[in-house]
């Protein structure tokens, strides 16, 4: 189902989830990094005690309204007269990107529950390595838009 409306301001609706993406990929790459500053002090009183608000700030605050505006703004354009076309592969492997990077997301909700909880058993190296996994899907589903192989 597309709606005729959305072809007038396709292109503040492109540059609205552009700039949504944006913000959510900082926060989720920003997430981790802090995640394994969290794990790697020392005392669990030094640790917990900014560490938990700044999570949950960054999160509550900045990430998930992000998703959130990158979501309905990107199926708004989908919504769009031939914004895309259903048959395209690259479509298909982009909407998979996405839903990964909202399976990461909320891999990220739940460490930082985790971590609040005094419950987390990942490493600062883990977190480390996961923040290589949004900037893989973000080259992955750039890539697709773009290039639209």
């Amino acid at each position: 189902m597309t709606i005729d409306a959305l072809l007038p301001v396709y292109r503040e609706l492109l540059a609205l989830h552009v700039i949504s993406v944006i913000v959510w990929m900082a926060g989720m790459i920003t997430l981790p990094i802090i995640y394994a500053r969290h794990t790697a002090t020392v005392t669990a009183v030094a640790r917990d005690a900014g560490f938990v608000e700044l999570e949950r700030a960054i999160i509550k605050r900045i990430v998930n309204p992000a998703m959130y505006a990158a979501w309905g703004f990107g199926i708004l354009l989908i919504a769009t007269p031939g914004a895309i076309s259903w048959s395209a592969p690259w479509w298909w492997t982009k909407l998979v990107a996405v839903l990964a990077l909202s399976g990461y997301h909320g891999a990220l909700s739940a460490w930082r529950r985790g971590l609040r909880d005094g419950t987390d058993r990942h490493s600062a190296p883990f977190y480390t390595i996961v923040t290589l996994i949004p900037i893989g899907l973000v080259v992955l589903i750039v890539t697709m838009v773009i290039i639209r192989p």
